[in-house]
């Protein structure tokens, strides 16, 4: 089965210890002049800084010099084990970029999924939250402050997936929240709904996507205007089935591959053991909130 992390975050290599985007803030409207007129002289400044930092996750599995000695079994089992470390990975990875999406809402932040600090190295300012000390999503009511002075939310805490709920979040993301630190308007076109698979919304999401008539089923005979105008994403590592998200694949969110996993092996004499060992490294942060918008999410 295909991995979700990466149809969803902009996947980009590394070779560092932590990965630093600073956007800047314009350039602004163009302005039409006459002929021989002086060019209007525009003015640059920096948006929000956001530091992606790359962390480790290791295993090991330690055989003693007898069990391989006395099991004739032992090189499979070990072979085993380490095909295995596989799926491990690849479930880590899912659980741990699905993390930004399940406690993207938490209003006090989260270190577990948003805290790219690296001891001695790196401390983000806006700790446990995004990238502008605010939550991912941030709710109506709490609405985040760009550098132009706008105010925008991107979660609404209680909204039904039906063809009304779902006209509601797109217009949030296509409509209002749709212009830049600037705030020059520009063009966000959301291409996939995102839910627990399998959940009552992943089936009542494949209704509204994919049937053929109208799914209210107040006006007979009308083809359904949701048909394939999103690219239905079920994702078993959400934790929340009442959740749904709308957004743009691999816009606002970013997953660093630092290192692919490695397995070698090593003797302890210590313990008198062989001992398996894999490493692997990567980084996942939010880059940009305007490219996503959630309903029903948890706050805590």
């Amino acid at each position: 089965m295909p991995t979700v992390f990466d149809q969803l975050f902009d996947v980009e290599d590394s070779n560092a210890a932590y990965e630093q985007y600073t956007t800047a803030i314009g350039p602004n409207k163009l302005t039409k002049v006459a002929e021989g007129q002086a060019i209007p002289r525009q003015t640059a400044s920096e948006g929000f800084t956001v530091y992606c930092a790359n962390f480790k996750y290791p295993a090991e599995l330690a055989i003693t010099n007898e069990a391989l000695d006395d099991n004739q079994k032992i090189d499979n089992f070990l072979k085993s084990w380490a095909e295995g470390l596989g799926e491990v990975v690849r479930n880590k990875q899912e659980s741990e970029h699905a993390g930004i999406f399940n406690e993207g809402g938490f209003t006090a932040g989260t270190s577990t999924f948003f805290d790219n600090s690296i001891p001695g190295i790196l401390i983000p300012s806006y700790g446990k939250l995004a990238y502008d000390t605010i939550p991912f999503f941030a709710l109506t009511g709490a609405p985040r402050t760009a550098k132009h002075g706008g105010t925008y939310y991107n979660s609404i805490a209680a909204l039904i997936l039906d063809g009304t709920g779902l006209q509601t979040l797109m217009k949030l993301m296509s409509v209002t929240n749709a212009y830049n630190e600037a705030g020059i308007e520009i063009t966000i076109q959301p291409n996939v709904l995102l839910c627990q698979y399998n959940s009552d919304n992943y089936y009542t999401a494949k209704r509204l996507l994919e049937s053929t008539g109208d799914v209210a089923g107040l006006h007979s005979g009308v083809e359904n205007i949701w048909k394939a105008s999103l690219r239905l994403i079920g994702w078993r590592f959400l934790t929340d089935s009442d959740a749904w998200y709308i957004g743009v694949a691999k816009q606002g969110l970013k997953s660093l591959a630092r290192m692919a996993p490695v397995i070698d092996y090593y003797e302890d004499k210590s313990i008198d053991s062989q001992v398996v060992r894999m490493r692997a490294r990567w980084g996942r942060c939010v880059t940009n909130f305007r490219y996503w918008a959630a309903a029903n999410i948890s706050t805590s």
